[in-house]
């Protein structure tokens, strides 16, 4: 994930307020693209996104996505799916928020993971 919003892992404050400026308006899930004259939102494209669900759903073949009981879930990937990513995006995002780097919990995205936070913001 660092690599994908291009995190300065390095530099505690500048990651934390690179993160904070991806969750104002949960910026990190959209695009700002021109129509015409106007600036418009496309959301749940950006790249992101899309490689955290390759990553999880179709990367080996027993993944959920490629297996061949569960694979027909995935196919097209449902709104559900997307808002679960998006959702572990967003508690992941709000660990590096707080820390300025990786909790050992990221995976974690229940609020005892997140000491509370990711129940009341997520």
């Amino acid at each position: 994930m660092t690599e994908w919003y291009q995190l300065p892992t390095g530099a505690a404050e500048e990651c934390r307020t690179k993160v904070r400026e991806l969750l104002t308006g949960d910026s990190f899930l959209y695009k700002e693209v021109q129509a015409g004259d106007v600036s418009l939102k496309a959301w749940f494209v950006r790249e992101e996104l899309i490689k955290l669900l390759r990553s999880h759903i179709y990367s080996k073949d027993s993944s959920m996505g490629r297996d061949q009981y569960t694979g027909n879930y995935f196919k097209p990937i449902r709104w559900p799916t997307v808002l679960l990513a998006c959702t572990a995006l967003r508690c992941a995002l709000m660990d590096y928020e707080e820390t300025g780097r990786r909790g050992g919990t990221v995976a974690d995205f229940s609020s005892i993971g997140f000491s509370g936070g990711c129940s009341s913001r997520c």
